[in-house]
Parts: C-alpha cells; sequence; structure tokens
C-alpha cells in the first residue's frame, strides 16, 4: 500500500512539474490563492522571480503617499485650476494642499511650460492669479458649442468703462465730461455687472462718488493689472486713423462730383 501510494505521489509529481512548464494566468493563481487562504502562491509577473503575493493583498497596490506629494503635484494643480471657476493664487492653492508656497509657484512654472509645448490651453495670470483658458486663435471652435456666459458689452458701456479705466478713480460727473452724455444708467450697469466698484468719495463739495475698476474687470479682458492697458495715445492715434479712413471712404463713394461740392461754395441765387 505505500509502495501505491510513493509511486501516486510520484505520478503527481511528474504531472505538476509537467504543467508548471506551461504558463499560467495571473487571474486564476489569484483566485486560486483566494479560494484556499493563507497559502502564498508564485507568480512570474515579470518583475522578479520568486515574488510571493499575499492573497489579501489590492491590485494595485495603495498609494499611501498622496499624488501631490509623489511628485505629482503640477498635475494636482493642474486639475484644481480647470476645475476652479474663478482664478486660484499661490498661496490658496499652498494653504489648500498643506505646501510652501515656493513649491507651487515652482509646479505652476513647470505647469506652464508643458502647455506651452503644443497644447490648446495656457496658464494666464489673471489679477495676480493663475487661471487655464482656451488660447485665442481656438476660441471660434468653443463658441461653436457654448453659448457665452456673459452678454456683450454695449458701445456705450465700453466707452464708459473705458474713461473709468484710464482715470480711475473718477467721479461721475467727471465721466459725463468726457463722454459729453448721461452715464448714471451705463455706471449702474457696470456696477451690478461687478466690472465697476465705488472706491470712495471726491474731497470736494458735494463729495461725488468716486469710481474704479474691479478684479472682475481684469479677469474680463484678460488683463494681470491696469498696468497692462495699452497706452491711451497710441488709442488716440489710432482712432484719428481710423476716422479718417472712414472720411477718405465716404468722399471716395460720394464721387467726384459731391467733393467739388464740398471745396466750391454755392453761387448766391439770382435776384
Amino acid at each position: 500500500m505505500e509502495a501505491k501510494d510513493t509511486a501516486l505521489d510520484a505520478q503527481d509529481l511528474e504531472v505538476c512539474e509537467v504543467v508548471s512548464v506551461e504558463p499560467v494566468a495571473e487571474a486564476s493563481v489569484k483566485t486560486l490563492a483566494e479560494a484556499v487562504p493563507g497559502v502564498a502562491v508564485a507568480v512570474d509577473t515579470g518583475v522578479g522571480a520568486g515574488s510571493e503575493i499575499s492573497p489579501q493583498q489590492d491590485y494595485p497596490p495603495h498609494e499611501e503617499v498622496p499624488p501631490h506629494r509623489n511628485g505629482k503635484l503640477k498635475h494636482v494643480i493642474e486639475c484644481m485650476l480647470f476645475v476652479s471657476s474663478e482664478p486660484l493664487t499661490a498661496g490658496q492653492i499652498a494653504q489648500t494642499l498643506d505646501l510652501e508656497t515656493g513649491r507651487v509657484e515652482d509646479a505652476l512654472a513647470a505647469l506652464e511650460d508643458d502647455l506651452d509645448c503644443g497644447h490648446g490651453l495656457q496658464l494666464m495670470r489673471v489679477a495676480g492669479a493663475y487661471q487655464i483658458c482656451t488660447r485665442p486663435e481656438f476660441g471660434n471652435y468653443c463658441e461653436m458649442i457654448l453659448q457665452p456666459s456673459k452678454k456683450k458689452l454695449s458701445k456705450a458701456a465700453l466707452e464708459t468703462l473705458a474713461v473709468v479705466a484710464y482715470r480711475q478713480p473718477c467721479t461721475m460727473p467727471e465721466i459725463e465730461a468726457v463722454r459729453g452724455v448721461s452715464v448714471d444708467g451705463v455706471i449702474k450697469t457696470l456696477t451690478e455687472r461687478g466690472l465697476v466698484k465705488e472706491a470712495g468719495r471726491k474731497q470736494a463739495p458735494g463729495r461725488p462718488i468716486l469710481y474704479a475698476t474691479t478684479e472682475e474687470f481684469l479677469e474680463y479682458f484678460g488683463l494681470n493689472n491696469i498696468s497692462e492697458l495699452p497706452d491711451i495715445d497710441m488709442l488716440a492715434v489710432e482712432e484719428v486713423k481710423a476716422l479718417e479712413a472712414e472720411r477718405d471712404q465716404h468722399l471716395a463713394g460720394a464721387g467726384p462730383q459731391a467733393s467739388s461740392e464740398e471745396s466750391e461754395p454755392a453761387e448766391p441765387a439770382a435776384v
């Protein structure tokens, strides 16, 4: 009886040795290990022979170190900026992640370099903070599927806003003196839109309210600070050139007869 058992064990061992030559699916081995608790099964994962995998170990292994402390800070910040509806400062990000501001600034610089290498998105600095935006050259494609969330400003609103931006802080009478019309309603609209705010009162008779632009104004026009506004002298030159071009086009369309009529005074009527 013992001889037969020994022979059977030898046959089983021989069969096991033959079967072990064939590759075994990792999933099957794991299933087998789970079926027999406490048994460690050797699996050839390509990492190293004889590696033991405990049936209680999760796949993939749980990361105990948070991503923002595990070499993935740049990617974490990218996700935070992507989902944020408002620009975030380096200090806000650092406080949220409990990191030094310097590390966050380094990661932001690396993220900016990455996005500058052929991406449709870009990292912009807005009012001292950071925001991920689409590149201007691809804006028309975004408009194909998105409805503008904000109404466009009227010409009157833009002109009034320009006066406030370049002369701030300024009073309503000062704005009206430049524009030549009443701006009471326009100022109210700009204030409701958050583009203009009250900035105290002027030390003058009646103490009129002073108006200035807001951080939302900078965000609306993609500016980091007021100093990035175009030179007003250059704008004046361009406006004069545009008016001259419009006048020349009007004269050209009127023909030579209209030109002569404008250049020669009308003859007095015969009595």
